[in-house]
């Protein structure tokens, strides 16, 4: 594993880094970005519109106060110190509030307060003002200041909220990407190691169905030697009941191999012979050794019947269990 990853150059290092996850957090980069600066903007637009709509309600209401104000005026006060004593109020969102006479050409305005400098006409307002005895012109410069700090501070506060936000969706969309490449990774290591078990797996049934075959045919070798050499083989349990015989059975006793299943061996041997019998399956078992009797067996048909026959007996010794039965095979005795 190690000399594979050393062996990959380093484009495809980049490459295999880039196909999984990169590419969705640089999507959720630039679409955040992208989206936040749009925002800044039009907050930036309307904040500077909403600005001047205040600038406007305030020139309209500076016309508004000298209107109002008007009908109080006192006939022997001067008219400098009257319009001085209504734009007494300090008015933060104007540069410059300037009062002209149209009575006569003149370029002395009547009153002037804030920055003196030539107004700006792209923001500056202008409203005449008829009253009974005077003709005047209002004219008020915004604060462009103003304006411009207001935009601005939309602008850096919606930059400020949208960076943040999506720094955090950034740093989300590769935490979880790198979990879905981790992911993925661990699939594939699990997708390798299922193969290799499914490859092992059909190697072992391939060789459990050779060893299969393998057992069938030693079996049947070894039924055909059985029926070949014309001896009778028979297992035994503990007890001495058969637990096996083979078909040779049929032959020699004319009993049927199924129906002597679980039948005492004993019960096969003639009266005569049988403390014999029993002593040699004691010898068997107590010296671990085969041991060979001669004796007589008999057939289905009589018991006075019988069948000399020559019979080999051997103890068999589990290492577990120990003690487990015999395995005998009888011939029939020389004449």
């Amino acid at each position: 594993m190690e000399s594979t990853s050393l062996t990959r150059s380093p484009g495809q290092i980049l490459r295999s880094l880039w196909r999984p996850f990169l590419w969705v957090p640089l999507v959720v980069l630039v679409a955040g970005l992208t989206v936040t600066a749009f925002t800044a903007e039009q907050l930036a637009n309307h904040t500077r519109i909403l600005a001047e709509h205040a600038y406007r309600a305030q020139h309209d209401a500076l016309v508004n106060r000298l209107h109002a104000q008007a009908v109080a005026q006192s006939p022997e006060r001067q008219v400098e110190e009257w319009l001085a004593s209504v734009f007494s109020t300090p008015y933060p969102n104007l540069a410059s509030i300037r009062v002209d006479t149209l009575e006569r050409h003149t370029k002395m305005p009547l009153f002037q307060s804030g920055a003196l400098f030539a107004l700006d006409d792209s923001r500056s307002l202008r409203s005449e003002i008829d009253l009974d005895q005077h003709h005047w012109l209002i004219t008020t410069m915004p604060d462009n200041t103003l304006f411009r700090q207001k935009a601005d501070t939309a602008r850096y506060a919606t930059w400020t909220a949208g960076a943040i936000i999506t720094a955090i969706g950034v740093v989300l969309t590769l935490l979880l990407c790198a979990r879905i490449h981790a992911l993925r990774d661990q699939l594939n290591h699990r997708l390798l190691a299922t193969e290799k078990l499914d490859q092992q797996l059909g190697n072992i049934q391939v060789e459990k169905s050779i060893l299969r075959q393998a057992l069938n045919d030693s079996e049947q070798r070894s039924r055909d030697l059985v029926a070949l050499s014309g001896a009778m083989i028979g297992e035994l349990d503990e007890q001495g009941c058969i637990g096996f015989i083979s078909a040779n059975v049929a032959e020699w006793l004319e009993r049927a191999p199924a129906d002597l299943s679980g039948t005492p061996f004993e019960d096969l041997v003639a009266p005569d012979n049988r403390s014999n019998f029993r002593r040699a399956l004691a010898a068997a078992r107590s010296e671990k050794q085969m041991h060979r009797i001669d004796l007589a067996l008999l057939t289905a048909d009589q018991d006075e019947n019988i069948v000399p026959a020559t019979l080999r007996i051997l103890a068999l010794q589990d290492p577990v269990h120990g003690f487990t039965g015999y395995r005998i095979s009888a011939r029939p005795a020389a004449s």
